[in-house]
């Protein structure tokens, strides 16, 4: 068996190779190319294993392993990293110790979506970068009006249109000029939002899981899909505890010496489920009475106010 670590690149790849005793078989700097990566592994016969740490760009990597028979592994970055410590870090150090971790059995691997999920995956990855944007675009407006005392509601954010000629006569003409132009941005990017979602729509649904994840309150088309996709195969989770950790919907710890602490804004997890059920949280808020008056009880009882986004943000989205 023949185990093999990438350090992968945007322009280039370091590639070592290691036999089964531990032995450095073949090690190279290549260019980020397919055929560099043909040239490298046609000079092996057997088996092959490979490992990869999950850097943004290992897609097409994962691919050309599966059409080419190579058993490609994802390592969790962060994990590899608390697991091997290198005083002298390279690309090359870093590519034999994959290798290394791999002919061990030790890799902590991530989670690498299916193929027939990945183009359903980066749409709703899109769409939830676009409505976080929107939401930074109207704090910033909301920010520009207040300076003015003039106060927005949630409603008038469903109409863009009405909410600029509004806006037109409660500000001076230089504030007004900002808010004209944030407010051009926001309408452009609910466009965008809509064409992707059209575009989510078309894709191959889910069928019994979405229509039940979809009864939940707060949660559409978009939003079921997002979780779905996100997810891949539940079973992986061993607990519920585990998955909505995953999610980030819990806080960490910190305990030592007898002392209990919690870790809030920790991120570890999935940042885009975090996203989709906090869309669901405040949609469920906003048109459920019941689950309206669970949440006040909530907050009443920890002594906090209620949060302004809660009081005046619209629904995330037509179909979230």
């Amino acid at each position: 068996m023949t185990y093999v670590g990438i350090d992968l690149h945007a322009n280039n790849m370091v590639i070592v190779a290691i036999n089964s005793n531990g032995e450095v078989i073949r090690e190279a700097k290549l260019p980020t190319s397919q055929r560099a990566l043909e040239d490298f592994f046609n000079t092996f016969d057997g088996p092959i294993k490979a490992v990869v740490e999950c850097t943004s760009n290992w897609y097409w990597l994962s691919d050309w392993c599966r059409a080419n028979g190579v058993d490609l592994r994802l390592a969790h970055a962060k994990m590899v990293k608390a697991i091997s410590y290198a005083k002298v870090k390279t690309d090359t150090v870093d590519a034999k110790t994959l290798a290394e971790l791999l002919s061990a059995d030790l890799i902590p691997e991530a989670y690498q979506v299916q193929h027939d999920r990945r183009e359903l995956r980066e749409l709703t990855h899109g769409r939830l970068r676009m409505v976080q944007w929107r939401g930074k675009l109207q704090s910033a407006l909301w920010g520009q009006a207040i300076k003015y005392n003039v106060q927005i509601s949630g409603n008038q954010w469903r109409q863009l249109n009405q909410l600029q000629q509004w806006l037109g006569s409660q500000l001076p003409p230089a504030a007004n000029l900002q808010a004209r132009l944030l407010i051009e941005q926001m309408s452009q990017l609910q466009s965008h939002i809509h064409r992707i979602e059209e575009e989510i729509e078309r894709q191959v649904p889910f069928g019994e899981v979405a229509e039940r994840l979809m009864a939940v309150p707060g949660l559409g088309k978009v939003g079921a899909w997002t979780i779905l996709a996100e997810i891949g195969d539940i079973t992986r989770f061993p607990s519920a505890k585990q998955f909505t950790s995953y999610c980030r919907l819990v806080p960490g710890a910190k305990d030592s010496g007898g002392s209990h602490r919690h870790k809030s804004g920790n991120k570890d997890g999935n940042r885009y489920l975090r996203a989709a059920f906090g869309q669901a949280a405040v949609s469920a808020y906003t048109h459920y009475k019941v689950v309206k008056k669970f949440y006040r009880k909530i907050k009443r009882r920890s002594g906090r106010p209620e949060p302004w986004s809660l009081r005046s943000w619209p629904k995330a989205s037509g179909i979230c």
